[in-house]
């Protein structure tokens, strides 16, 4: 028994297989898993576990690259490879990849042949199998045998269906394939097992030792049939995870959202590296989607072939923080209230109307009722705050046009709305909605005009395009002013009602004039048209009024922006049915769109992966960031500024700026308190270098009386908890600084070479020096305890070293870009796979230590690999901007932790970017989109049989 332990232990403690049975599926399943179980439990004891290990594929997955990397890992640890051949087996090519794997990286010495069905014949003359007569093997075994291999015929054996071990021909059949596994004779092995059968026969006749021995076996049997149990439902489990892992990577390019379903699954089923790269990937297919708040109603198709399908009516504050929803698919009597930023509903209006306005940051609502009323609601308290009416409310043509333009002061002040009369008149209305007085009255051409208040509501600009002229109202002393011309400006058809909509935007100084083909942008203080271009079929546009955005709702559902000169830009999203309305945020930051089934989500026209951390406009270049992600440093000639890149506050500034922006040369520590930062300063002077480890307190701007020269080496400084020492390398070697005692000592037995990193939490130190991997833990006092030592196969040395924030693990990366994941405790490792690149840079792990990501550049971009930190497969790689022409070539990509979930990557482009990072991170972002459980066909279909929850509660 211990010969087969050591025999099934790899290297690295990883233990190997046995061998490795190909077969097909469809034709040999039975016999592949009877033989599986022959060798397995050939010569051993009925009353002990099995031996041998041996893999056979049950997975039924389909082809696809993620299950080849699993079935790959398996060939690489089996020790022989047994190909059951038959004609249906030659004709596969999952059997004819696998036999050429073993080609290419085994021998044919440990590859045995075991015929199933089909014939097979050796040809002496030419040193190779008669390809004629042999229709059993793949073509891609020609020329690899010097000499007849023996193989073993189970042809007789399958027709007759004696798979039993008892049953003498397939014994020995299974005995001359273990024969090699074991190394023994084959005799041997038959002996003994028949020496097992005879033992258990002779020991059913003794009674006493008869009842003892069912007592042994049945409370084995109990045992061994849980583990067993457990086993296979684990197997069964990783098996689904696999499989809809499979089916989200087939969905990603035609349906994100789904895709995103089939990823939670997969990883609710089981996290495995295929589950984790499920997530990354439908992250970045769907990066601006952040909720979808209420889902496409079932019961559309029934209002479908409707001359006028029911619409959903959806706005959006200016300030982004507050959106109003109301459908006719929606169960719920009222307008529905969102919290953008928590994507929740705060309530519930009972009211009939339709959200027309919110305010700048929306507490007021303004609502359309029936008819030609507008009600204004507290969205804070659910109260109506008053209802104004145009005086017109029965007996109206053109009753289906409604309040057509409408427009609400930023302050909610103000309410202006345009109208048809009894009369067939076209009216523009102002209210004061403070008092629901009507204020001003003007005779239009059209109800379809552009109505717009500006920044601080004094003003509200009116544009009749029936007319070609804007004129100005001023709400203060509530008067109009005289209209101005607006030469050349089309009027909008009479039969395109929709799509004649004049939207105001940038403090109503411009126009969006619109109809079902083309869009005109105007300038209405020069007056003067600026844009204009053909549109392609689309249901509702809005406009950003501070940015100057277009969001279009097309036809097909999509979602896009487009320019300030009305070129189509990046696609927001899908949405199930045509969008029925689509609101957007002063900045351009925030959309919510509405379909005509009722659905309604949000987007953001900022990617979710990469949203830029803004720091007062300030530009930063890689070395700017700590490698714990707590600093943004900005040096200027003779002073040093420190910004937090979690809050964008300014921290404080020092009267000193380094000669040196390299940042081996200068390094950065901030206290736990952020009151005190520690510098690593060098400076050239005809003496010769000089380098000091300084503390300056950054509320006064002052250094402090605490510093050491350090000597010419270089290191990492830093805080340990509690902010009484720092932890650094000078050129004697690893020392502690005590900032009260102004004090060093030396703490770790370690040269003044090396590389030292410290953990996240900042208790665990790691020195790599060479391919050797040390690692202490903070006692939590003044010492430091020896937790940890290995070595990595450092290429060609090396390059980089973080820690993920626990301290449980170390990544190291070599000039060859190849990247070590290290368990501290076990000395376990792996390597990553995936795409290398020629130039790579920082790494960083995310908050879970599930992921490491390594930034990495080439000729024309520059991105992020994104790990799996247990497996070391590639998971995803993100691209980000290409380098700013006025970056240096030198300058890398610098990846540290985020505050939470979340990594900052700065780059040449002189950006910081927060992007989410991390498993749980990324599960809450995918249950916004689909929340809902799996429908029960595609439950069945992938988890019959499995108890998994769904995954979004």
């Amino acid at each position: 028994m211990g010969e087969v332990e050591a025999r099934a232990a790899a290297p690295g403690g990883v233990k190997r297989r046995d061998a490795f049975i190909s077969y097909s599926q469809r034709k040999n399943a039975a016999l592949a898993k009877q033989l599986q179980r022959g060798l397995e439990r050939l010569a051993v004891s009925r009353f002990r576990p099995m031996r041998m290990s041996v893999f056979r594929d049950v997975t039924s997955l389909p082809a696809n690259h993620d299950l080849w990397q699993s079935i790959q890992r398996e060939l690489a640890r089996s020790r022989y490879f047994i190909l059951l051949a038959s004609p249906e087996a030659a004709a596969s090519p999952w059997v004819a990849r696998e036999v050429d794997y073993w080609l290419r990286e085994r021998d044919t010495e440990h590859l045995l042949i075991a015929v199933a069905d089909g014939g097979i014949r050796w040809d002496d003359e030419t040193g190779d199998f008669d390809w004629e007569q042999t229709t059993c093997l793949p073509r891609s075994l020609a020329g690899h045998f010097s000499s007849a291999p023996l193989w073993v015929d189970l042809r007789e054996i399958g027709q007759r269906s004696q798979w039993s071990l008892r049953y003498v021909p397939f014994r020995a059949a299974v005995a001359t394939l273990a024969a090699p596994l074991h190394g023994r004779p084959k005799e041997e092995l038959e002996h003994d097992d028949f020496r097992q059968l005879r033992f258990v026969k002779r020991l059913s006749w003794s009674g006493v030792a008869l009842l003892l021995a069912l007592l042994v076996l049945a409370v084995y049997g109990f045992f061994d049939a849980g583990r067993q149990r457990d086993a296979a439902v684990a197997q069964a489990r990783t098996s689904a995870s696999q499989a809809l892992a499979a089916r989200s990577g087939q969905l990603l390019a035609t349906s994100p959202n789904q895709a995103a379903q089939y990823a939670l699954y997969a990883d609710a089923t089981r996290s495995t590296p295929e589950s984790r790269r499920a997530l990354a990937q439908a992250v970045t297919a769907a990066p601006h989607a952040t909720r979808r708040l209420r889902a496409d109603a079932d019961s559309v198709t029934d209002m479908e072939g409707a001359s006028r399908p029911a619409e959903t009516d959806v706005v959006i504050s200016a300030d982004g923080t507050t959106a109003a929803y109301r459908s006719a698919f929606d169960r719920a009597q009222g307008v529905r209230v969102y919290d953008v930023r928590s994507a929740r509903q705060s309530r519930v209006l009972r009211t009939d109307g339709s959200p027309k306005a919110l305010s700048r940051d929306g507490r007021v609502l303004a609502l359309e009722a029936h008819l030609n009323r507008v009600e204004l609601w507290d969205t804070r308290t659910g109260t109506r705050l008053g209802t104004m009416t145009t005086g017109h409310t029965k007996y109206l043509p053109h009753a289906a046009h409604g309040l057509h333009a409408f427009a609400l002061s930023p302050d909610g002040r103000w309410v202006a709305a345009s109208h048809y009369t009894p009369d067939s008149e076209a009216f523009v209305v102002v209210w004061n909605a403070s008092t629901g007085r009507e204020t001003g009255r003007l005779r239009v051409s059209d109800t379809r005009v552009g109505l717009g208040f500006s920044a601080d509501g004094s003003r509200m600009t009116l544009v009749d395009s029936g007319r070609q002229e804007v004129r100005r109202f001023l709400t203060g002393p509530a008067r109009w002013e005289p209209a101005r011309s607006l030469p050349g400006m089309t009027e909008a058809p009479a039969e395109a009602l929709r799509h004649s909509e004049i939207l105001l935007f940038d403090g109503a100084r411009k126009a969006l004039t619109r109809t079902s083909e083309r869009a005109e942008v105007w300038d209405l203080v020069e007056r003067r048209r600026i844009a204009r271009r053909s549109l392609s079929p689309y249901e509702n546009l809005k406009v950003a009024d501070g940015a100057g955005t277009f969001v279009m709702g097309g036809q097909d559902g999509t979602v896009r922006l487009h320019d300030t000169d009305l070129r189509p830009g990046t696609t927001l999203g899908r949405l199930v049915r045509p969008a029925s309305t689509v609101a957007v945020s002063a900045d351009g930051t925030r959309v919510a769109a509405g379909s005509y089934g009722g659905e309604l989500t949000l987007f953001t026209t900022e990617a979710r992966r990469g949203q830029r951390v803004v720091l007062d406009g300030r530009a930063f270049t890689p070395g700017d960031l700590t490698s714990d992600g707590r600093l943004a440093v900005r040096r200027t000639e003779g002073r040093t500024e420190f910004w937090d890149p979690h809050t964008g506050r300014r921290l404080g500034a020092i009267p000193y700026a380094n000669p040196s922006v390299n940042e081996e040369d200068t390094a950065y520590t901030l206290s736990e308190d952020k009151r005190y930062v520690g510098m690593k300063t060098w400076e050239g002077s005809e003496e010769g270098d000089r380098r000091r480890f300084d503390i300056w307190d950054l509320r006064t701007g002052r250094r402090t009386d605490c510093g050491l020269p350090l000597g010419s080496v270089d290191g990492v400084f830093a805080f340990l908890p509690g902010d009484r020492y720092v932890v650094g390398r000078t050129s004697d070697g690893v020392e502690l600084v005590d900032t009260r005692a102004c004090t060093r000592t030396p703490v770790l037995p370690v040269e003044a070479y090396g590389t030292l990193a410290l953990s996240g939490d900042r208790r665990t130190v790691v020195h790599v020096e060479g391919g050797d991997v040390d690692a202490w833990r903070w006692d939590g006092d003044t010492g430091f305890e020896h937790v940890a030592h290995t070595t990595v196969p450092v290429d060609s040395g090396l390059v980089n070293v973080r820690v993920d924030h626990d301290g449980r693990q170390a990544a190291v990366s070599g000039t060859e870009s190849h990247v070590y994941v290290v368990r501290l405790d076990s000395g376990r490792q792996v390597r990553a796979t995936g795409y290398l690149p020629s130039m790579a840079d920082d790494m960083a792990f995310s908050r879970d230590g599930r992921l490491v990501f390594q930034g990495f550049r080439t000729a024309s971009s520059q991105g992020v690999r994104v790990l799996d930190a247990d497996s070391g497969d590639q998971l995803d790689v993100w691209t980000t901007d290409p380098p700013a022409a006025s970056a240096a070539s030198r300058t890398g990509v610098q990846i540290v932790p985020g505050p939470a979930d979340d990594i900052l990557v700065l780059g040449p482009d002189l950006k910081i970017v927060r992007r989410t990072a991390g498993v749980e991170a990324w599960r809450d972002l995918l249950c916004g989109l689909v929340s809902q459980p799996l429908p029960a066909a595609e439950r069945d279909r992938y988890l019959k049989d499995l108890d998994v929850d769904a995954p979004c509660g």
